[in-house]
């Protein structure tokens, strides 16, 4: 005698179908939060992990082991901590930092060579990198500085134009520490700030450049820290005649 196969009902199905839609309308978004999350907290660490490999190897080069390379010229760049513009650059409140980029890590990986004080720093500043990030990191097409791309493109089209896969931008003081940084790797740009990092996972991620740094907040819909909103990069870089001439 033949059994009876007995299947499920079109209404069995309905409810069914109409089960596994509800459970994947609360689970996958919660699963894609959790996904980019996680990535954020990867970027961060790296970022984290990028900040202290410079820093210790400023620190171990210049006041450990007090090397006596003359790098007083290193500190060249100029952050403007007044944003008017009808003063004179030696008329405005500024700060003098140096400076390390994509251009800075072009220069290093091609073996384009300089004793100039700069260079002296930016050597140990990529050596350090270099025994740190274990990922290898593409010199780019020809070292074009991410700066340019605070307001002209983003960080995407940056590594597309560079054909490489990250974009840094390190701003670092006098006593060695770190300033500023922003790195941009896998679609998010972490931004090392007044003391935190700031995820910025939009498509339409910018560098600073020569934008006031209280956008580093705002980009992201957040309060701006401080008075970050009076400081900003300059585009120049101070001569040996005091003047401020080309840089990016």
């Amino acid at each position: 005698m033949k059994r009876k196969i007995k299947g499920f009902t079109l209404i069995e199905m309905i409810v069914v179908i109409t089960i596994i839609g509800i459970l994947s309308g609360v689970l996958v978004p919660s699963l894609i939060g959790y996904t980019k999350r996680a990535k954020v907290a990867v970027a961060i660490a790296d970022a984290k992990t990028i900040k202290t490999a410079i820093e210790s190897s400023l620190m171990s080069r210049f006041v450990i082991n007090k090397s006596g390379d003359n790098i007083s010229g290193a500190f060249n760049k100029v952050l403007y901590l007044d944003q008017r513009t009808d003063k004179k650059f030696k008329d405005r409140e500024t700060e003098i930092v140096g400076a390390f980029t994509n251009k800075s890590w072009y220069n290093y990986k091609k073996k384009i060579n300089s004793n100039g004080p700069s260079q002296i720093i930016d050597t140990v500043i990529a050596a350090g990198l270099d025994e740190t990030v274990s990922e290898e990191w593409k010199a780019g097409k020809s070292g074009a500085n991410p700066l340019g791309y605070g307001s002209k493109g983003t960080c995407s089209d940056y590594l597309k134009a560079e054909n490489t896969n990250f974009g840094l931008i390190v701003v670092y003081n006098k006593d060695f520490t770190v300033r500023m940084l922003q790195i941009y790797r896998k679609d998010i740009l972490v931004t090392y700030i007044n003391g935190e990092y700031i995820a910025n996972t939009n498509q339409d991620a910018h560098f600073v450049g020569t934008n006031v740094w209280s956008t580093i907040y705002t980009d992201v819909g957040n309060t701006s820290f401080g008075e970050s909103y009076k400081v900003s990069l300059s585009n120049q870089q101070i001569g040996s005649n005091g003047n401020l001439g080309g840089w990016y």
